[in-house]
């Protein structure tokens, strides 16, 4: 389960969710997502019943953090990777043993 509270740094390897939401189904079945401060259109296989309007919360792990640039790269779990600004994290989870604070 992803925590809701989020300590004040990141660290390679956290687990992190972000909203996205369906610009559009493409003919293909796919949706097209729109996800803050990211700066293009991102596709995924979308949930089931999932319309253009609908919110999705994609979930990866952090792989590089731009300190100066307030920006972390994220291996979404459908196999993507994107650069998105912190703020556009919704939920973190640290991993097992990882210290916290």
């Amino acid at each position: 389960m992803l925590h809701v509270n989020m300590p004040g740094e990141f660290e390679v390897g956290d687990e992190v969710a972000l909203a996205g939401i369906v610009i559009a189904i493409l003919p293909s079945g796919r949706a097209r997502v729109s996800i803050p401060s990211y700066d293009h259109p991102y596709t995924i296989d979308p949930p089931p019943k999932v319309r253009a309007g609908d919110r999705v919360v994609l979930v990866g792990d952090v792989t590089r953090i731009d300190c100066g640039g307030n920006k972390l790269t994220v291996r979404i779990d459908c196999g993507g990777v994107i650069t998105v600004d912190k703020s556009a994290i919704t939920r973190l989870r640290k991993p097992r043993g990882a210290p916290t604070g």
